[in-house]
């Protein structure tokens, strides 16, 4: 694997949603390496973004509050970047049926007007666009590799197929280095634990920390393909660094099946919370894929990047963060009731 100090110290990066999530994971690792960070993120309500996500680092990152759909602002943190790792999204499936064209401004306007001012004024940059594993939609054949059709079932996975066209247009006809990748269930530290409507482990972690009982959809047999937040932002630095990955599309995930009735028991066993099976909600089983885990085969081959943490040991790390940090992300809802 390509030595990521080599490439990215000294080197000037932003990582757009960069308060969020993987951005905020992102930003932290990029730091580690002495690149000089900046980040951009919105803190759209219900969104993610979290200046706790970055405390400690104002010495290292530089934080920017704002929209990169706006053109004031976004020109002047684009000039001079060595890369650009794309992670500002609306990621919510229900929440993108609920209100589709919000969905599409925040998702495909911001999207587009931020590639039009990164092709004036900074083309030579190395870009980076995180899509998700919700393209591919009900799958056709397991594990599904990056020419699996795509199938979305959700408003959400339209405009994120949209937005990786996006990334893919702007790089073949204006020559722009880009890598778009495909990454499924990212879970760790730092994620959003108000509200369940961006993926249920870590809300099956909240309550079961705060003393609730899961509730697993279904019969919890859909099988699920788990990566640890530190593994993606790894693949990301990786397929960024590595020139045989630009201009490609790359599965991002750790290859491994789990079902979410197993995610539920390791959880609680891991907590001592209590689980059961329910009946799926209607607004969940309107955008449920079933099985859906990837094929990671060409990340591996092109960058010899593998995932280094096991589901277990991953679930470790996260509870105990959250038991150490629940205040910074519960704010005033109660999974128990």
């Amino acid at each position: 694997m390509i030595d990521l100090e080599d490439v990215y110290g000294g080197k000037r990066a932003l990582v757009t949603g960069g308060l969020g999530f993987i951005g905020s994971n992102l930003a932290r690792r990029l730091a580690e390496l002495s690149a000089r960070v900046t980040v951009i993120d919105a803190l759209l309500p219900e969104q993610g973004g979290n200046y706790f996500n970055l405390e400690g680092t104002a010495s290292r990152i530089d934080i920017r509050e704002g929209d990169i759909g706006e053109l004031v602002g976004v020109e002047g943190l684009l000039e001079g970047k060595d890369f650009v790792f794309n992670l500002a999204a609306m990621t919510s499936h229900v929440g993108s049926v609920e209100n589709p064209l919000m969905d599409l401004g925040m998702n495909c306007r911001s999207h587009l007007q931020f590639l039009e001012v990164l092709r004036e004024v900074n083309r030579d940059c190395v870009m980076l666009y995180t899509g998700s594993r919700s393209q591919y939609g009900m799958a056709e054949y397991l594990p599904a590799d990056e020419e699996h059709p795509f199938d979305p079932v959700d408003i959400n996975g339209v405009h994120m197929t949209t937005v990786e066209m996006y990334h893919k247009l702007y790089s073949e006809i204006y020559g722009m280095p880009c890598v778009r990748l495909r990454i499924t269930n990212v879970y760790g530290p730092r994620h959003l634990m108000s509200h369940s409507k961006q993926g249920f482990i870590h809300w099956f972690i909240r309550v079961a920390l705060s003393g609730g009982e899961i509730k697993v959809f279904g019969d919890g047999t859909q099988q699920r393909d788990f990566i640890y937040v530190g593994d993606c932002v790894e693949a990301i630095l990786q397929t960024a660094a590595e020139e045989m990955c630009h201009g490609k599309v790359l599965n991002v995930g750790s290859g491994v099946p789990v079902s979410v009735l197993d995610c539920a028991r390791a959880i609680a066993e891991k907590t001592g919370a209590s689980y059961r099976l329910v009946p799926f909600p209607d607004q969940y089983l309107n955008v449920e894929t079933g099985d859906l885990y990837l094929d990671v085969s060409r990340i591996k081959e092109l960058t010899g990047w593998e995932p280094a943490v096991g589901f277990c040991e991953g679930l470790d790390m996260t509870i105990e963060f959250y038991r150490r940090h629940w205040d910074k992300y519960w704010q005033r809802q109660d999974p128990a009731a």
